[in-house]
């Protein structure tokens, strides 16, 4: 625990309990043992009683919901327990601690679609997965938990062969299907006659029955059924009547062949002799006579489509029209490409032998959109949406099935943290769209997407998921991506080479009312210092000491609230200030001052931030590690002035940028120290010259401060404008200062082209822009180039486009949103046009980045 006036003789108390084993490392720090609690926000509580002057005093200070209670994640159950290997189905799973961000996989792969319910399960939608039982694991911050085999994988049912596909109408012949997914506990029947299984494989792909009796001569559909699902296969069986010696046929089993022919065909019914003849559409056929009631014959090659059946005995002939069906066999080879987003999407090719109109393709259960058959060896379509992971490609006509086992992998394309990933473009772009306010997904946002140099526009909405994949198979890259929604800033990203793009759309409307105000924090105790450092020379001056709070940012000091009176000390003293809350560090400042100045301010004709512009920084003091709560009381919080600021630090800017006419031609250094955890603090000191080689001087030093406390300071070349642009930045963050500082790099400062200052954005939408160059020459190029779109509104200006392009890109158009984007984009009045290049620190790809 961190804090204040920590002493032995106190307690601390979490959530109402004691803490045990507690020991005050130091007037800051204290360490415990936690005792159990209740899930959820605990107060933090220390008591102090002490004697003060013969009374006893109770000194008090708490953390409201400063520590939280967690569940350890616990897995009970998940239901359903059995999944189909393609995945695809909704589950719920059980447990404790299962909290919002959890990650859950099953058998290895990530659950999708995870949905979080009041009662604290989680429903999600079950990943692809290998035959046989899987894990359940779910992982938060809070911990991890797997439900071992608590859950198994089966493949769907599969019927293939029926062997031998004829038997008497009395039944009892021993048959054997054939197929996948045939458990013992499988229901067969025969036409409508159920058959017991007398046998099962353990690999679950053969099942041995005996034939029920048949209500007559003739073929009927075997079925199976099982927990696996259900199939049937039509005219399968044959059944023929034993007790006739006559010449009839009652039919052909299987009823159907590849064109290859070379199978084997049962043609069944009675009267056979060595002398019957079969004819395949009239071509005679090579057959053995297996008795009087069945013919084993062998399949010639033909064309795709149905023939007639004639069976000749004895100067006799019948003919069965459209006997036998000729199909091409089926085999998918390939699939490109083999990967896709779970948003669906992607435009596939499949590659293969006997693709038919009637053809059917599923990837993990979910059937292929648009499906069309170019030929009897390509077809193209469009994936469905999916859960992440490897899924069959599964392809089926009326007599033909073919798979290739887990032959295309669904992926989850959106990187949290906004940007692009992945690997080329190759036809499609997987675009994710977020809520940069809130972080969520954002469905129903327009996506434009421009390739093949701006002959290929792509357009679609993101779903549920806030995504989207656009696809073509002529898509090329570098392209164009663009999302909008109404209420948001459109953003673009210019010349996209791979294929997953995150964007996070600013909203713009200024929807809701302002959150309300957070009570500051009152910090006191006693500065010293002042007294010790010599008075002004001039009777116009005075030294006054300033008690202020770190910032959060380098750049927001001036929105700190004032410190109020007690922060203003003419004297060795108290101090009581308004403070922010939050972990912060207080700054006591030593300046002189002049009596005007100072006395403007207390009549109230300067505000605090104006009047403290004019002082001259004499020496500072610093303590750190505080943490306040809102509307938090700290006492005993005591800062010594002992780090006069009488070090200069030379400064050279790296070749900054130098511009012509309303370009840069100045050059500056504005200093920071950076507090970690507690902020910054903006030092009363700053250099500014037209040469790039400064000197920084009234500065601290940092010996006798943290380790970690570092020098931050910002470098800028800048132009004498109203509002100092165009300007280049760049930072440096060091302790080492004994020789100097060296800052770098620099990006040149960009000029407009078209439109010019104060022009207008043509019908063609396009902005144009150069570079100026560096102060000795050639300069940096950058990593890319930010920019933005705004317009005038009632406070600040109201973002309108994020534009984003590579390093050399210095042109583009602006595309066209659709009319459902509504108002999002470009307005119809006056606008301001922003550019900022920048360089990254460390290697910067733009083929692989995120927004941070």
């Amino acid at each position: 625990v961190i804090g204040t006036g920590f002493a032995e003789g106190m307690t601390l108390t979490i959530g109402g309990q004691l803490c045990g084993d507690l020991e005050i490392a130091s007037q800051n720090l204290v360490r415990c043992t936690t005792p159990p609690g209740v899930a959820g926000g605990a107060e933090v509580f220390a008591l102090h009683e002490v004697v003060v002057e013969g009374s006893p005093e109770r000194r008090q200070a708490f953390l409201a919901d400063g520590y939280t209670f967690f569940d350890p994640v616990e897995v009970e159950s998940i239901q359903p327990e059995r999944l189909p290997a393609r995945g695809g189905v909704p589950v719920e799973i059980r447990g404790v601690g299962l909290i919002e961000g959890s990650r859950v996989s099953i058998g290895g792969q990530p659950a999708g679609n995870l949905e979080y319910q009041m009662d604290g399960s989680i429903l999600a939608l079950a990943p692809a997965g290998m035959i046989g039982a899987a894990d359940v694991t779910v992982s938060n911050f809070n911990g991890s938990d797997t439900l071992v085999a608590g859950a198994f994988y089966y493949e769907d049912v599969d019927l293939r062969a029926v062997e031998p596909p004829a038997g008497p109408v009395a039944g009892g012949t021993a048959v054997t299907l054939r197929g996948s997914g045939l458990v013992r506990a499988t229901r067969v029947s025969f036409a409508d006659a159920p058959a017991e299984v007398q046998d099962a494989e353990a690999d679950r792909t053969a099942l041995t029955v005996n034939s029920p009796a048949g209500a007559g001569p003739g073929p009927v559909s075997v079925s199976v059924a099982n927990e696996n699902g259900e199939i049937t296969l039509a005219g399968a069986f044959v059944y023929y009547d034993d007790s006739r010696d006559d010449f009839t046929v009652a039919g052909v089993a299987p009823p159907a062949g590849p064109v290859q022919g070379g199978n084997d065909v049962f043609v069944v019914g009675s009267g056979f002799t060595a002398d019957t003849q079969v004819t395949f559409d009239g071509r005679i056929v090579a057959c053995d006579r297996l008795d009087a009631f069945r013919l084993q014959c062998v399949a010639p090659p033909s064309i795709a489509g149905a023939i007639d059946v004639g069976v000749s005995e004895g100067g006799e002939t019948i003919t069965l029209d459209d006997g036998y069906a000729y199909f091409e066999t089926l085999e998918v080879i390939a699939i490109d490409p083999d990967r896709g987003s779970i948003a669906g999407g992607t435009v596939v090719t499949l590659s293969g032998t006997g693709f038919t109109p009637d053809m059917i393709v599923e990837l993990g259960g979910q059937a292929l959109e648009d499906l069309q058959i170019i030929d009897e060896i390509t077809a193209v379509g469009v994936t469905a949406a999916n859960t992440p992971g490897p899924v069959d490609v599964r392809a089926r006509t009326e007599f033909s099935r073919a798979v290739i086992p887990g032959g295309f992998r669904y992926f989850d394309p959106v990187t949290r943290f906004g940007g692009v990933w992945g690997e080329d473009i190759q036809g499609a772009v997987n675009v994710t769209v977020l809520n940069g306010g809130s972080g969520q997904v954002m469905p129903d946002a327009q996506v434009i997407v421009i390739g093949n140099g701006g002959d290929l526009t792509l357009r679609g909405i993101t779903n549920n998921r806030g995504q989207v994949t656009l696809s073509d198979p002529s898509l090329e890259a570098p392209l164009n991506v663009t999302a909008a929604a109404e209420g948001f800033e459109a953003t673009t990203f210019e010349d996209v080479v791979t294929e997953n793009v995150t964007i996070a759309l600013q909203p713009n409307d200024g929807e809701g009312d302002p959150p309300p105000g957070v009570p500051g924090a009152r910090l006191r105790g006693v500065a010293t210092g002042l007294d010790l450092l010599p008075k002004p020379v001039q009777d116009r001056l005075v030294n006054v000491m300033f008690v202020e709070t770190s910032h959060t940012t380098p750049y927001n000091r001036t929105r700190l609230p004032p410190p109020g009176p007690g922060g203003l000390l003419f004297e060795d003293g108290p101090f009581d200030i308004l403070a922010r809350p939050g972990e912060v560090a207080l700054i006591v400042t030593v300046a002189e001052i002049d009596r005007d100045v100072l006395k403007s301010y207390q009549d109230g004709d300067l505000d605090y931030w104006a009047m403290r512009q004019s002082i001259r920084p004499l020496a500072i003091g610093l303590r750190r590690f505080i943490s306040a709560s809102p509307g938090q009381e700290i006492d005993g919080l005591d800062v010594e002035v002992d780090h006069p600021l009488d070090l200069i630090i030379p400064i050279d800017l790296d070749n900054p940028p130098r511009g012509g006419a309303g370009g840069p031609q100045f050059y500056a250094v504005l200093p920071r120290l950076n507090l970690g955890a507690a902020g910054f603090w903006e030092i009363d000191s700053q250099a500014v010259a037209l040469e790039p080689n400064l000197s920084l001087r009234s500065m601290p030093r940092l010996e006798g401060w943290d380790a970690d406390i570092e020098y931050y300071l910002i470098g800028i070349a800048f132009s004498e404008t109203a509002d100092q642009t165009p300007m280049s930045i760049s930072i440096e963050e060091t302790r080492d200062v004994d020789a100097g500082v060296f800052i770098t790099p620099f990006v040149g400062t960009p000029f407009f082209i078209n439109p010019v200052v104060g022009g207008t954005l043509g019908l063609d939408r396009r902005v144009v822009w150069g570079v100026d160059d560096g102060f000795d020459g050639p300069i940096v190029q950058p990593s890319g180039n930010l920019v933005r779109i705004s317009e005038p509104a009632l406070g600040p200006p109201k973002p309108l486009w994020f534009y984003v392009t590579p390093s050399l890109v210095t042109e583009f158009d602006f595309p066209v949103l659709p009319q459902d984007a509504g108002t999002a984009g470009l307005g119809a009045g006056l606008m301001f046009l922003e550019i900022s290049p920048f360089v990254a620190r460390g290697a910067f790809n733009y083929e692989d980045f995120t927004y941070d």
